[in-house]
């Protein structure tokens, strides 16, 4: 009797599971919508008083965080088991306070209480711990960790030609942006800068200034792109900044496949330009500018296939993308060799800091 005791909840875990060939998943989500980080010097709404602070989510950034949650539970609710248990989900976050609450919002729809896990009837909420590390140590979300070779190699990307030749060609659009926002526009940055101010403003149904128009603004969120990508323009940048979170995941997925990591589910609470950092290192965009609530989502199978999928808006259908130079069905082995170049193992060495 004690025998069938044990089988029964093994066969009801793994009916509860589903998907047996689904080992591990990992989703990179970028935070909710928020208020704009700074203004310019003309803006009407300058002195706007957003209710959560600058730069902080809007209410409906924290209801798009939690509704991706939901999502995701529906997606994967053969999979993620509907009862929380801390070993299933490992969370971390960016030390950005938007992106704390994103994380926690993207849980409390992931993991609403069930059952005996129900403390009050009248919140269906539960804490769901969350980690982060300061800026200065973080290498695998806002990866801004010390690399003075990084950091010089930025500043001489900025004058190599091809860049050179889109700050000239977008002269005109600088000097027009200099004249009617007060401030002084000098490269493709500041131009992203405002347009991720206007386009906030527009999302709240702020009247825009005259001098701005739905062209500019396609102009503006272009360039915006191409300066987000200017943060991995070299296999180099590639390697210490989308190239750490990648050699963090592969560890986890090649030890969920010897059976030393019981983690289900690795959830990260990053920005805009993690995920930039990320689908460059795996050469699948050459510009692109996520949305709120964008997700990056890596699938492990238990026969070691990997499948990646995108959404550039929390509420977009995921589209399956091909893996660059890995055959299809791309397994692990294959997808780890095929990255070599741009996997970081040991950030210290590559940037130098011990000389």
């Amino acid at each position: 009797m004690e025998v069938l005791w044990f089988i029964i909840p093994l066969l009801f875990i793994k009916h509860v599971i589903g998907n047996s060939s689904l080992k591990q998943v990992h989703i990179a989500f970028r935070h909710g919508e928020r208020a704009p980080s700074s203004t310019f010097t003309n803006d009407p709404y300058i002195n706007y008083s957003w209710p959560n602070g600058w730069g902080e989510l809007t209410n409906r950034g924290k209801l798009q965080l939690y509704l991706l949650g939901e999502i995701i539970r529906r997606e994967y609710e053969e999979f993620i088991p509907k009862l929380y248990w801390y070993k299933d989900v490992n969370i971390t976050s960016s030390y950005y306070v938007r992106c704390q609450m994103s994380g926690q919002l993207f849980t409390a729809g992931l993991y609403p209480p069930v059952g005996d896990l129900i403390w009050n009837p009248d919140l269906l909420w539960q804490p769901i711990p969350l980690t982060y590390l300061p800026r200065s140590r973080d290498t695998n979300i806002v990866m801004k960790a010390p690399c003075d070779k990084y950091d010089k190699i930025f500043k001489e990307i900025r004058q190599t030609p091809g860049i050179v030749e889109i700050e000239n060609k977008y002269q005109y659009l600088k000097d027009y942006l200099t004249k009617h926002t007060g401030q002084n526009i000098t490269n493709i940055e500041d131009i992203e800068s405002v347009y991720n101010t206007l386009e906030i403003e527009q999302l709240h149904n702020f009247t825009l200034p005259n001098w701005v128009n739905n062209s500019m603004m396609a102009t503006m969120k272009i360039l915006g792109a191409r300066n987000l990508a200017l943060y991995s323009e070299t296999q180099f940048m590639k390697k210490v900044k989308g190239g750490m979170f990648l050699n963090n995941a592969i560890k986890c997925m090649e030890n969920r496949l010897k059976g030393s990591d019981d983690t289900l589910l690795y959830l990260y609470s990053v920005h805009d330009l993690t995920l930039v950092h990320i689908l460059r290192s795996l050469e699948l965009v050459d510009s692109i500018k996520p949305d709120f609530g964008a997700t990056l989502v890596f699938e492990l199978y238990e026969n070691g296939e990997i499948k990646v999928k995108y959404r550039n808006f929390w509420s977009d259908k995921p589209t399956v993308w091909a893996i660059p130079n890995c055959d299809s069905p791309c397994v692990l082995n294959d997808f780890k060799n095929s990255l070599m170049n741009v996997l970081c193992f040991d950030y210290t060495k590559e940037c130098e800091l011990n000389s």
